[in-house]
């Protein structure tokens, strides 16, 4: 055990000590991330800033970071301008899958129970990994890393190795750090560091049925979406089985990247009876056995159950089932990511999933602009974006 004198604070305790210093006569020095890239603040006085000229003014919630502040303008802010349909899409399914992982992250873990006392309805911070806001976890990084890996052609191995670079050099973390992993996903990992071929890296058995693979696959929608259904099927086999290669958690990965596409050019309800047409069709003589998993989604009935009766774990039948259910009973990118998180549990996951399809759904404007300005390394993923588009698909 480390030191206890040298122990980081948290906020609330840097505010404690904050107010004994101001009443003896200083001035507020506490701050955090989203007030420092407000352009309001005002420098050398936390407390104060250029919408709350009086310190009573600003609120506890955001003394405290527990919530967003209302008043939140960035001072660096991004423009998203999509030129087509595609762009609209593309921009929506990516930033709208990175800010749902942010905005369940603080929540993460905390049970329906709790959140149905403070319901999320805005972007946090800190919270459950005592991040700062617009902080997203390793679902939004291995989703990045598979984008990047596919910029250069489909590659397996580079597959592979740009996720070992992820967890062992913190390539595309969002500061630096790699706060949330599974124990599946990081076993694979290990096993590919180990130069174990990598396919045969992931998880077999019906207990590795987490949703690790199913969280990253989004960006094979956009890469495969003109290919025949044989090589797309087995691209999206291969890319689940580096972590996850149990025949659960493949086809909970055809389904949603299936999904993704048909959100392309259809309705969402046609959408959603497209795919399940499409598994029902040519996944039936391998994965046969694994429906009756899938059976409340084929047979299209998951958008009728109480959420009572809806599962928010880490296990990818859960996942998958909250996210549709999330998506499917709204009719907006920002009550869907709502919807998703105060399950509770797995937030930011299902959060991520279910942001991915409204942002294709919706598209990128759908997206509240604060959240995406306060998004961690935004400029990079845009960037990232611009250059995945730029690619030839499949």
């Amino acid at each position: 055990m480390g030191n206890k004198n040298n122990k980081q604070l948290t906020l609330q305790e840097k505010w404690a000590a904050d107010i004994k210093a101001f009443e003896k006569g200083a001035t507020w020095k506490v701050s955090f991330q989203q007030c420092e890239t407000c352009e309001y603040f005002v420098s050398g006085n936390a407390k104060n800033c250029l919408q709350y000229i009086q310190p009573a003014q600003k609120p506890t919630y955001v003394l405290s970071a527990e919530k967003e502040c209302p008043e939140f303008k960035h001072k660096s802010v991004i423009k998203i301008c999509p030129k087509t349909k595609h762009e609209e899409q593309l921009l929506g399914g990516i930033f709208g899958f990175c800010v749902g992982d942010a905005l369940g992250v603080p929540v993460e873990f905390a049970s329906r129970e709790k959140l149905k006392t403070d319901p999320l309805q805005e972007m946090r911070a800190y919270g459950t990994h005592h991040q700062h806001f617009g902080t997203w976890s390793d679902d939004t990084s291995m989703t990045l890393c598979l984008m990047e890996s596919l910029t250069k052609g489909f590659s397996l191995k580079d597959v592979a190795n740009v996720f070992c670079k992820f967890y062992y050099e913190k390539h595309w973390t969002p500061h630096n750090e790699v706060f949330d992993i599974g124990n599946t996903t990081l076993k694979a990992i290990e096993g590919m560091k180990r130069g174990i071929e990598p396919v045969e890296c992931g998880g077999r058995q019906e207990s590795d049925n987490g949703n690790g693979s199913l969280m990253r696959v989004l960006p094979l929608a956009f890469y495969l979406r003109h290919t025949e259904y044989v090589k797309k099927i087995a691209i999206i086999e291969e890319v689940s089985s580096l972590t996850h290669s149990h025949p659960r958690s493949k086809l909970a990965c055809i389904f949603y990247v299936e999904m993704s596409i048909n959100l392309f050019r259809n309705d969402k309800f046609d959408a959603f009876r497209n795919t399940a047409d499409f598994i029902n069709i040519y996944c039936d003589r391998d994965y046969h056995n694994e429906f009756s998993y899938f059976d409340r989604i084929l047979k299209g009935v998951i958008s009728l159950v109480g959420e009572n009766e809806i599962r928010s774990t880490g296990y990818v039948i859960d996942s998958l089932e909250a996210a549709l259910w999330a998506f499917m009973t709204t009719d907006n990118y920002k009550d869907a990511i709502f919807k998703a998180i105060n399950l509770g549990g797995d937030t930011d996951t299902i959060a991520a999933i279910t942001g991915g399809w409204a942002g294709i759904y919706y598209g990128i404007h759908s997206i509240p602009d604060n959240w995406v300005q306060c998004l961690a390394r935004k400029n990079d993923i845009y960037k990232l974006i611009r250059e995945f588009d730029s690619i030839t698909y499949l």
